[in-house]
């Protein structure tokens, strides 16, 4: 439920390779994965991946129920290290949870992704309650932060009120904005996600900007959406093909009668003022949540899905799953050849799905199909 538009690679995109690509330019590469992704013939090796380090989380949100999930197997890690030696080169790696920082060895867990991914963003998505933890784990992978490959997103619901009533005691808004301070003060690339939960959420929105201009902080907003496969307890390993409307947007019960489409009319004024890489994504993102929210009959864009393409997606035990609103897994790369998952039957029955199904408008998931569709393009005016 948090908006990723701040996530593109800085440079031009270097697609893992088959052997068969290993000798051809960067752009070439790029070109092969997006006529792969836009034919659908043979599935390219992924090239981003969204890696779920824990279902643990201190912050209570009615809308998420990571919280509640039994945290069940983490991998070690020594085993991230063997899973993603696996899946070779990708352009980005997100770090996400959970609370990433919940997790007492996430350094090791970084460094072993940076390793063997060397991914071009590291990116991590924190409820920003560990100011202290963030800053040692910044301190720890300075190689990384001082070549621009590591980027943060602090998630917000509201001002003080809103915000901490729906978190909880533990993950308070003056955490949230004490662990943005730390990370400017750091030199790292940070953004603040507003989760939009609520018409008094949606009111907050302008005071959330005010209070992180003079940090010099974009703040990047999203609507919560209604539910999720991946973060709901009752859908959870599930298909919930109820949430995925190509006419329309399934937005939480407490946004109903609220203003969102003079909201994101106005995000999109906003997204103006934002730096080019991230104003294409939140340019195209917005664009095309605001077709959907009046109802337009064939709204635009809709990039063809890359999930189990480009996109990979991967549970804390190494299962990987189809996407947010499709948890049925495919395989286990803790356990399994990377070939074996990516190309098992499972796989490619998942991905007749994708290709059937309506088309979400989850940003975590629209930004790696426009990206690598080169949908993106649309974005750029």
């Amino acid at each position: 439920m948090t908006g990723f538009a701040d996530t593109l690679p800085p440079r031009v995109l270097e697609a893992p390779e088959p052997p068969s690509q290993r000798r051809l330019p960067r752009a070439a590469r790029y070109a092969l994965t997006v006529l792969d992704n836009r034919t659908g013939s043979t599935p390219p090796r992924p090239s981003w991946c969204t890696f779920l380090v824990t279902y643990r989380c201190n912050a209570r949100c009615t809308m998420c129920d990571s919280w509640r999930v039994k945290p069940g197997r983490e991998l070690t890690a020594k085993q991230i290290a063997d899973v993603f030696a696996k899946i070779g080169k990708l352009d980005v790696v997100r770090l996400t949870g959970g609370e990433p920082f919940l997790r007492e060895d996430l350094v090791d867990v970084a460094r072993a992704v940076v390793e063997h991914a060397q991914p071009m963003v590291l990116h991590v998505t924190t409820n920003g309650s560990f100011p202290d933890r963030v800053a040692r784990f910044v301190d720890a992978l300075g190689e990384i932060r001082q070549i621009d490959r590591l980027a943060f997103m602090v998630s917000l619901d509201g001002m003080p009120p809103e915000h901490d009533e729906n978190r909880g005691q533990d993950v308070t808004f003056d955490r949230a904005i004490e662990t943005v301070r730390v990370l400017v003060a750091q030199g790292v690339r940070v953004s603040v996600n507003h989760t939009v939960i609520s018409k008094r959420s949606l009111d907050d929105n302008a005071a959330i900007r005010r209070a992180v201009e003079p940090l010099g902080v974009d703040v990047h907003s999203v609507l919560a959406y209604s539910d999720s496969a991946m973060y709901s307890i009752k859908l959870r390993g599930k298909r919930a093909e109820h949430l995925i409307v190509r006419n329309g947007y399934p937005l939480h019960p407490a946004l109903q009668g609220a203003d969102v489409v003079g909201f994101v009319e106005r995000e999109l004024v906003a997204a103006e003022r934002l730096r080019l890489r991230e104003r294409v994504g939140k340019r195209y993102y917005l664009r095309g949540l605001l077709a959907r929210l009046r109802g337009d009959a064939d709204p635009k864009p809709h990039p063809r899905c890359v999930a189990l393409r480009s996109h990979l997606r991967l549970l804390p035990d190494g299962r990987v799953p189809v996407c947010q609103f499709n948890t049925e897994t495919v395989g286990n790369l803790s356990t399994d050849a990377f070939a074996d998952v990516w190309r098992s039957p499972q796989a490619d029955s998942a991905r007749a799905w994708v290709d059937a199904c309506a088309g979400c408008w989850a940003e975590c998931e629209v930004i790696p199909s426009a990206l690598y569709t080169a949908d993106i393009v649309r974005g750029l005016v």
